[in-house]
């Protein structure tokens, strides 16, 4: 329960958070439920219910509980209220009128009522000095108010008064200011109580002496901002304030003064509100008292500036920003993010958290609006991450992004560190590249050179992951210089160059020290002679030697000569390592360390164990239960051997038993002995010179266990009753020396046990008691007793003793075995007789699906408690039951048997084959195998797979139905577990054998490198038709399953065809094929174990784009223009076969084609008309037909103005006669429709070129019949090309196309034929 405490009028917040919105409710103060409302604000917010009280009183305490509906969930809570002191406005009002009528000379009564918990302590202050009473002050307190007294009110007396009220929940202040003038304002303000703070004011009229008014102020005025939103202002001035003294500023635009603010005496800065930006304002001070105001102290004139705010980035640029910005090294960064804010701010910008110049190839600039940021000549080096500081007085703006640079990486980082030199090769090592340039780098070149050779030779290429290299077939005594390039798919870096080193060095690493003789004091050691002696001849050796986990230490004050070493003064049975490394006159070579630590011991010694200890053993160690034992088996041998113990041939895991090996020999200790630790106990110690074993027979003796079964009653009559039990499965490691027998009275619970006899081994162990009464029912129970005790007891169940016997007890279900087509066994346990000895058995037989049972054996009692049924009919299903016959009659029908099937028994199956993990996860494992041979589906239900954790013995199913399958995946598994795991066949005849695997598996994700296969049919390069559809199809495999990603020219597809994967298979179907789909196709293939791709080059065959920049020449004077032109930018697929050159007037529609089968890429266009205006246009052509045109600009044909005409005599005009011109042209082709050959499912296309004024009307056929544009069919004419295209074309679409033009002067038709293959899959 939450405990909330609150101030008396004060806000109670209670809030709690439930799981979501469906635990809807109500609240309830003390079981009455609330409702929202002015006192009461309930809200809810999802899972989150809110209940507000506000202005709290003393009768809100108690319980506040919220109770949801769902799930009947409540939440307490417990409300308190405090009362710290208050005051009542209305009280405190009526006690300052009281004091209208006051006169100097008079008393003056201050009377403060309040309210809270009692007690309430007051006390007084004047002018911040502590009063009592005394004098002319007089204080009353009582627990409603506060008074003082003062006598003979005089000037002196006038200031501020202050009372403090405080009890245990708080305390508040009430300061009564008093001033002499015309009017005296009492004013006073209460503690700020919790949900809210009141300030009051009070007026009372006393006759006073008059004051005068205050100066005018002395200082300065100082403008802190200047902003129209955040304008404030300082007077600084050394002026002390005397009595009610304050300041009044006053604002001036030009039209008056008039006041805009209000300030006490040490304020440091007074906000002006209300100004307009852009305009000049003056200002000026005036001291005010409660006599008048002082004189103005004014400001200069300052204009208002607009309204100031921090700068806020664009959110869209950001947006944009907040991804790797990807740039080719050589281009330029330019960066203009738009801003808001004022005053203008600073820009600051970081690369990777260090503060960026703007200078040489790095610029920026801040305006009004935004603020923009270059790098021109951007380099591998520039890569990193940029930071944006936006900063005015108001406050900031921040912004990071990344920059890669697509570049050669950096040079690798140096220095190149020579490894090993020696005369014939040298080894060396460097850093990888600072900047890998935004692409991997795939390796290292390296290139070397001698002082006699001027070029560089290439010497090696190694991997990225390599960053060291050996260069041989050196020349002795030369120097040589070595530089190392990495490089990626953008190029090679810069070098990293070595000094000249000279091929001569120390010697390289002698051969492993190994040991030559071994003490426990002295350890000597040989070794080889370096294959390399760097140059110059071996000077000598240094050896130095260390304890395991110590530091070297030299064994030799000089260098040792030949390649032997003798080391003294050992610690016996100390590990030692040792090294050795040789000189010549360049230096020391490297160490050569022994392979592992050799122990400073004496000659090795098989482990021997004595044949006096051997004989010890030949006798039981013996003990009681509960003692402790302690083995010792003298051992003796160097190494020190180790000891292994077990128990009937398993190791021992329990913990209360610790064996240990001292130099002693093999100890074994059991702690807190028990019977079942009794045994043969085997220990093997073994060194690395040979073992040895022996047996150690324990016995731990105990009181026996209780008698063995139940206990049984042999006979019953009222006279006497007998009862039998079988002796105990344990004797206790000793004899049975007797059995006692007790009874009890049931029915009486005071009767205590009482004993009725003795047992001895060898007699019947059954006992009869013989004073019985009848009709009274008796237990008994029977205890085994042996040197150290008593066995826990056997107890009987109720016998009755009576005359009258009773039917035996029903027989438990029988067990049917041994079964064929024709017989089986049936067995059955004899149930409890009830007193009588049981004299026979009925057995009944059942055939399932009939409801009669036929007696078994002719009829007769079966005496034993098992038979043989015969004549059985095959595959027909039979249940048995069995009932007990003795003097008392028959017994209850016993319980029926499973329900099994006459036939004969069917073998286990075989295992099967090859099983074998495929797969692994972290939580999985996939098995797969093959069936046996010859294995019967009929006779067969399934496969279980079975694991055993690492150190355990038992099998767990990992399924609970059989597998019909041949693959399995086993799931819930933990990373890290190892199991072995086995799989054995079933059917009705029961498991088959196991195959199991050879070693532990643990449970990991297997680590595959991703691999890609294309369909056979794909090849490296692919040529496709436009319309067509483009299929690439791959397997893709890799543990753990790769991510596959499609590409084109290296960026991934998301919106161009249609990707498809599953199962390990990957397609990509692009249909409708255009010319932009040409490019290189990337399949990408990446795991954790690396990354994979594949490309193919898809070409798509069509007809050429537009010709390029079409540029037409100087007009000559004979009315001729040069035309050239660039080759499209698209060839189609195909090479340009010739280009046809049109030209239309400006005012005509059609374009007249005025020369075709150009092979070049300019013409000469002759006679162009003066006056006139033309467009031209230029058709591609390749193998596929005419692509789209491209049109010029627009030419007006200009007469140029010739030579003056000297009239001499009269001019005369005659009538122009005008010819009309037939510019008509029949309906022709001028480029023929060729023939295609196209797979099913394919598209066809038809080109074809037409000429002809009026433009001609065009009609396709096929096979002469008409066909129209629909699904089927696409058909297009622009500029006289005419191109049919016919969609998913199967083998009815083949026959012969034909191309119809017409118009009014004439006819044509082209004609191709179509064939369509079969697809090949």
């Amino acid at each position: 329960m939450s405990e909330i405490v609150v101030s008396k009028g004060g806000k109670a917040t209670f809030v709690c958070e439930l799981p979501d919105s469906s635990y809807s409710g109500h609240w309830y103060q003390n079981n009455k439920q609330l409702s929202d409302g002015s006192k009461y604000e309930i809200s809810v917010s999802g899972g989150e219910q809110t209940l507000v009280i506000s202005s709290t009183l003393k009768s809100d305490e108690g319980s506040i509980v919220f109770k949801a509906k769902k799930g009947n969930v409540e939440v307490p809570f417990q409300l308190t209220v405090t009362e710290p002191p208050s005051i009542d406005p209305e009280e405190f009002k009526q006690s300052a009128q009281s004091l209208q009528n006051l006169k100097t000379g008079t008393p003056m009564v201050l009377r403060v009522p309040f309210s809270g918990a009692s007690p309430i302590k007051a006390s007084w202050k004047f002018n911040g000095k502590n009063i009592s009473s005394s004098g002319r002050y007089k204080i009353v307190t009582t627990s409603s108010e506060s008074t003082l007294t003062v006598d003979n009110l005089q000037g002196e007396d006038c200031g501020t008064y202050e009372v403090t009220l405080e009890n245990k929940f708080g305390n508040m202040r009430v300061p009564v200011e008093v001033t002499l003038s015309d009017v005296s304002q009492v004013n006073f303000e209460t503690v700020q109580v919790p949900g809210k703070t009141v300030q009051k004011s009070s007026t009372m009229t006393v006759d006073s002496e008059s004051v005068e008014a205050p100066p005018k102020p002395a200082g300065n005025i100082k403008f802190d901002n200047m902003a129209a939103n955040h304008f404030k202002l300082s007077f600084v001035t050394t002026a002390q304030a005397n009595g009610n003294l304050h300041y009044i500023v006053e604002q001036s635009s030009g039209n008056g003064w008039t006041q805009c603010a209000t300030f006490q005496p040490g304020e440091k800065s007074i906000p002006i509100t209300g100004l307009e930006a852009g305009k000049r304002y003056t200002f000026r001070i005036k001291a005010a008292n409660p006599a008048g105001e002082s004189e103005g102290l004014e400001s200069r004139s300052v204009t208002v500036q607009k309204p100031s705010n921090p700068p806020v980035l664009d959110a869209v640029v950001v947006e944009k920003l907040s991804g790797d910005q990807h740039l080719k090294a050589g281009k330029e960064l330019r960066l203009k993010i738009p801003y808001t804010g004022f005053p203008l701010p600073i820009a600051q910008w970081t690369k990777d958290g260090k503060k960026m110049t703007t200078k040489g190839r790095v610029a920026s600039e801040t305006s009004d609006v935004d603020t923009t940021f270059s790098i021109s000549g951007l380099t591998a080096e520039d890569s990193g991450e940029y930071g944006l500081l936006l900063k005015n007085k108001e406050g900031n703006a921040k912004l990071n992004f990344n920059v890669v640079i697509i570049d050669a990486p950096s040079a690798p980082a140096g220095p190149i560190v020579m490894d090993e030199v020696m005369s014939t090769e040298m080894t060396f090592s460097w850093n990888p590249p600072k900047s890998d340039g935004g692409k991997p780098v795939q390796g290292y070149v390296i290139e070397r050179k001698d002082t006699k050779s001027p070029t560089w030779t290439q010497v090696g290429k190694v991997d990225p992951n390599t960053l060291s290299f050996t260069s041989d077939g050196l020349t002795k005594g030369l120097k040589y210089s070595y530089r190392i390039k990495a490089y990626n798919s953008e190029g090679e870096s810069k070098p990293l160059l070595s000094p000249l080193v000279l091929a001569s060095g120390p010697p390289g690493a002698p051969g492993t020290p190994t040991p030559t003789t071994v003490r426990s004091t002295s350890i000597g050691i040989k070794w080889d002679e370096p294959s390399n002696d760097g140059g110059s001849s071996v000077t000598g050796y240094s050896v130095e030697m260390r304890e395991v986990g110590g530091d070297w230490s030299s064994v030799t004050s000089s260098h040792v000569k030949g390649t032997t070493a003798q080391l003294d003064n050992l610690v016996p049975e100390n590990e030692y390592e040792f090294r050795v490394s040789a000189k010549n006159s360049t230096g020391k070579g490297r160490w050569a360390e022994t392979k592992k630590p050799i122990t400073a011991m004496d000659a090795p010694e098989p482990p021997v164990i004595s044949e006096a200890a051997k004989q010890s053993f030949s006798e039981p160690v013996s003990c009681h239960a509960g003692e402790d034992v302690n083995l010792k088996v003298p051992v003796s041998g160097i190494p020190r051997p180790t000891a292994t113990w077990s128990l009937k041939g398993k190791p021992i895991k329990d913990p209360r038993i610790e064996g240990k090996v001292n130099k002693g020999g093999a100890e074994l200790k059991i702690a807190d002995a028990k019977r079942g630790d009794s045994g043969v106990y085997h220990v093997k110690v073994e060194n690395s010179e040979g073992e040895v074993e022996a047996d150690i027979t324990v016995k731990i003796t105990d009181v026996p266990s209780a008698p063995e079964g139940s206990m049984k009653t042999v006979k019953a009559s009222s006279k006497a009753l007998t009862v039998g039990w079988a002796p105990p499965s344990d004797d206790g490691g000793m004899h049975i020396t007797q059995y006692l027998v007790e009874r009890k009275t049931c029915g009486d619970e005071l009767e205590e046990w009482s004993r009725i006899g003795k047992v001895f081994p060898g007699e019947d162990l059954k006992m009869t008691s013989d004073h019985v009464d009848k009709g009274t029912s008796y237990k008994f129970r029977v205890s085994a007793q042996n040197a150290l005790g008593s066995s826990p007891f056997l107890e009987s169940a109720e016998i009755l003793a009576d005359d009258k016997f009773k039917p035996p007890a029903a027989v438990a279900a029988p067990v049917v075995s041994d079964i064929t087509k024709s017989s089986c066994v049936v067995t059955w346990d004899e149930p409890d007789d009830n007193g009588s000895p049981i004299s026979g058995y009925i057995v009944e037989l059942k055939r399932i699906g009939r409801r009669n049972w036929v007696p078994q054996n002719g009829g007769r009692l079966v005496m034993d408690k098992t038979l043989k049924v015969k004549d059985l009919t095959k595959d027909c299903e039979f249940a048995f039951r069995v009932t007990a016959e003795n003097e008392g009659g028959t017994g209850p029908a016993g319980k029926e048997s499973e329900v099994f099937t006459a036939k004969d028994p069917i073998p286990p199956p075989p295992p099967p084959t090859d099983f074998q993990m495929v797969d692994k996860t972290d939580k999985s494992i996939t098995f797969t195998w093959q069936p046996p041979p010859n294995l019967s589906s009929s006779n067969f239900n399934g496969y279980f797979i079975e694991r055993c954790y690492e150190g355990k013995d038992n099998w767990v199913k990992c399924n609970e139905t059989p597998i019909r399958g041949s693959k399995y995946k086993v799931v819930g598994l933990n990373t890290g577990d190892k199991f072995k795991f086995r799989i054995r066949p079933y059917n009705d005849g029961g498991y088959g054998n196991a195959f199991t695997t050879d070693s532990y598996m643990e449970i990991k994700q297997l680590q595959e490198k991703p691999k890609i296969s294309f369909d056979s049919s794909i090849k490296q390069s692919i040529d496709a038709q436009a319309s067509g559809t483009l299929r690439l199809m791959a397997s893709v495999s890799g543990k753990p399953t790769p991510i596959i990603h499609w590409q084109k020219d290296g960026v991934d597809l998301d919106k161009r065809g249609v990707i498809h994967t599953q199962g390990g298979v990957t397609q990509l179907t692009i249909r409708n094929l255009a010319k932009s789909d040409s490019g290189t196709y990337s399949l990408v293939a990446d795991n954790q174990s690396g990354t994979i791709k594949k490309m193919v080059n898809l070409v798509v065959k069509d007809s050429p784009d537009p010709p390029c920049n079409i540029k037409l020449g100087e007009l000559q004077d004979d009315g001729s223009l040069l035309i050239t032109w660039d080759p499209p930018l698209n060839d189609g697929g195909n090479p340009i076969k010739h280009y046809c050159l049109q030209r239309r007037d400006a005012y005509s529609r059609s374009f007249q084609t005025i020369k075709d089968k150009i092979s070049g890429t300019s013409y000469q266009v002759r006679d162009l008309k003066p006056g006139c205006t033309y467009y031209f246009r230029i058709i591609a052509e390749n193998e596929l037909g005419r692509g789209d045109g491209n049109q010029s600009n627009l030419l007006t044909v200009i007469q140029k103005r010739g030579s003056p005409i000297h009239i001499t005599g009269p001019l005369h005009i005659e009538k122009i006669r005008y010819n009309k011109m037939n510019l008509n042209k029949g309906a022709n082709f001028n480029l023929a429709m060729k023939p295609v050959s196209i797979q099913e499912r394919g598209a066809a296309k038809f080109t074809c070129a037409t000429v002809g004024k009026p433009e001609p009307e065009i009609a396709w056929y096929k096979d002469g019949i008409r066909i129209k544009a629909n699904n089927k069919y696409s058909m297009r004419n622009q500029y006289g090309v005419c191109t049919l295209t016919i969609y998913d074309c199967r083998a009815r679409d083949a026959g012969m196309y034909k191309c119809e033009a017409n118009n009014q002067v004439g006819r044509a038709i082209c004609e191709a034929n179509l064939s369509v293959l079969p697809r090949i899959i």
